[in-house]
């Protein structure tokens, strides 16, 4: 019986995935600003998010005409993954991140 419960047990432990310890090193960086701005024929959208007290006036924009709706998010953390030109952002340190894609839109981060 010892010996059934110990192959259990290696049987076990072996079947974890790898994913599990060798977590893949994170491409996304921490930035404090993203800007994305999408014009079309209704005039668009543009959509700042910045990092709390990070001034406003060092952020970029695309160009966004008179009728580009625009909206500013001030987040309290910022990260931004060139590899796959996502970004993710958390309005308050105890929450989980939320993750967008810029590929469709024209992006400035810094």
């Amino acid at each position: 019986m010892k010996k059934f419960v110990l192959v259990f047990l290696i049987t076990s432990c072996s079947s974890v995935s790898e994913d599990y310890y060798n977590d893949d090193a994170s491409a996304y960086k921490n930035i404090n600003y993203v800007t994305i701005t999408n014009e079309n024929t209704g005039g668009g959208s543009q959509y700042v998010y910045v990092v709390s007290g990070f001034s406003q006036t060092n952020v970029q924009i695309c160009y966004c005409d008179s009728s580009c709706s625009k909206e500013t998010l001030e987040v309290s953390t910022l990260q931004f993954d060139e590899n796959t030109l996502s970004f993710r952002y958390k309005l308050s340190p105890y929450d989980e991140f939320t993750t967008k894609s810029t590929i469709d839109w024209c992006t400035k981060f810094g």
